[in-house]
């Protein structure tokens, strides 16, 4: 296969991340020879390399090769916020949810920084395209339920505007906390949301405990929400 053919054929594929296999079965050729023929591409600036053995097109979004790094992952927290357009932060950090472990790496202006979940807590993502190539992307919902397990990857602040522009669905938003099991997260749910005239204490009265949590980690003083069992240090509305 051709350098132009085979730059042609990686531009129609959905797929962002190609590694060393992949090379060796589009061109059929042994790893010796791919190898060589990946150099020869990177020379000429038709691909570029991500990490070892992981190669993309020059102008592939970072957010589809962030989330093809390592499988399964999803976009989450601020990132993923940033993706839907409900935040007005802007950041060079491309977070990331998975079952795996891996250290973080650069990709063009951007650290991509992958956050280990256990197995029950890896779940609400879906597969989308962005400039034809694949994302995977928490839901909307997840992607709440997610940052207000983990605030520090998302502030509360941001968390709240996401929330009171209310693109999401509240009976699965309630359904994916409930699923967390974490009272940290129901509780700051709940509070927020009632501030935004949304009561749930019916739906998650039982999977509160009488354990006061931070409503932000970072702020341990402030006033103690009795129903919800939070210590609300900072104003929201």
């Amino acid at each position: 296969m051709r350098v132009l053919e085979f730059v042609k054929w990686l531009e129609e594929l959905e797929k962002p991340v190609i590694t060393i296999n992949d090379v060796c079965r589009i061109i059929r050729k042994e790893q010796n020879y791919s190898s060589v023929f990946i150099n020869r591409l990177l020379k000429q600036k038709y691909i570029k390399k991500i990490e070892r053995g992981k190669y993309c097109l020059p102008d592939t979004s970072p957010f589809a090769v962030s989330s093809n790094l390592i499988f399964p992952s999803y976009l989450s927290f601020l990132s993923a916020l940033n993706y839907y357009n409900l935040t007005t932060q802007i950041s060079n950090t491309l977070l990331l949810v998975s079952l795996k472990q891996k250290n973080e790496l650069l990709y063009e202006n951007y650290k991509i920084k992958i956050i280990k979940f256990s197995r029950e807590r890896f779940f609400g993502f879906k597969r989308v395209k962005i400039g034809g190539k694949i994302l995977y992307v928490g839901e909307i919902e997840k992607v709440i339920v997610d940052s207000l397990h983990l605030p520090k990857y998302c502030p509360i602040t941001e968390t709240f505007f996401a929330l009171n522009d209310g693109k999401y669905k509240k009976n699965k938003l309630i359904s994916y906390a409930l699923r967390f099991k974490s009272n940290a997260v129901i509780k700051r749910l709940g509070y927020l949301l009632e501030l935004l005239g949304k009561d749930i204490y019916s739906d998650v009265k039982d999977n509160i405990n009488n354990k006061y949590d931070l409503l932000n980690p970072f702020t341990k003083k402030g006033e103690k929400n009795k129903k919800w069992k939070l210590i609300v240090g900072e104003v929201l509305k």
